[in-house]
């Protein structure tokens, strides 16, 4: 018998009028091991049909159009995009169509369902109620390295003109900073963008990178006060029966995602 599927939300996010999200878990679709079960990634080695299966599943379950989802081909960098209607549908069903090369996915159109994929790298949801521009980013440890979550408040800033201590943030599960070791190189990247997000490891070649504080401390930085952002506490790795992780299933495992859309 199918899981019904199961969703988690940002409860300083609810009240924004219009504003519609939700982080799915691992359960409800039909996705085989180790894909098990609603795994939203093309990219990755499922069945394209269980994939598609599983997105119209949720678009259903959520009440968006499933052929309306804009996707982006996300590679760990630091680059976002304004998307509007003339992107509608890109990546919504396959993985060839989705915009490349972009980790954060902006938009200030009605009904315009932008969907984020992770399996550790961290989820982020900007949303600004007041030029009613929302923003979904993929954040791993090179992208916060990089910026990526002040680098979207710039370009809702820049477009929009959103101004950062108006701009709400949800940081959705992603590696606890036990379960994030890094090499030295790694982390002395991380150092030199945030001291605090470094912490010593048992073993002494490696360190452990608390991906959430490097986050909160781009946005504050950015101009987002600290009240305005909510991190979940969940870690993927801790939690292998919500979600999917990347290290902890050795590499070969699903996506579940964050979508977000303008009602």
């Amino acid at each position: 018998m199918q899981e019904p599927l199961s969703f988690l939300q940002f409860s300083s996010l609810n009240d924004v009028t219009g504003l519609k999200h939700a982080i799915t878990t691992r359960n409800g679709g039909v996705s085989s091991s180790p894909y098990q079960s609603l795994n939203l990634g093309y990219h990755v080695d499922d069945r394209a049909e269980s994939v598609t299966h599983n997105r119209t599943l949720l678009a259903n379950a959520l009440g968006y159009g499933a052929t309306s989802l804009v996707c982006a081909q996300q590679v760990h960098g630091a680059h976002s995009i304004i998307v509007n209607d003339t992107q509608r549908g890109r990546g919504a069903l396959d993985w060839h169509s989705a915009i490349p090369q972009t980790d954060a996915l902006i938009t200030r159109e009605q009904q315009l369902p932008l969907l984020i994929l992770v399996a550790d790298c961290a989820p982020l949801l900007l949303a600004d109620p007041v030029q009613h521009v929302l923003a979904v980013v993929h954040a791993g440890w090179r992208g916060a390295v990089a910026g990526i979550a002040a680098e979207t408040v710039r370009h809702m800033q820049a477009e929009f003109q959103s101004h950062p201590a108006g701009i709400r943030v949800g940081i959705g599960p992603c590696l606890c900073a036990p379960c994030l070791e890094v090499g030295p190189e790694v982390a002395a990247m991380a150092n030199a963008a945030c001291p605090a997000a470094i912490k010593p490891a048992l073993n002494p070649d490696k360190a452990q990178l608390d991906l959430r504080a490097l986050l909160e401390y781009d946005l504050k930085n950015a101009g987002v006060p600290p009240e305005q952002i909510e991190a979940m506490p969940h870690c993927p790795r801790c939690r292998p029966d919500i979600f999917f992780s990347h290290r902890g299933q050795h590499g070969t495992t699903g996506r579940f995602g964050l979508v977000a859309w303008w009602d």
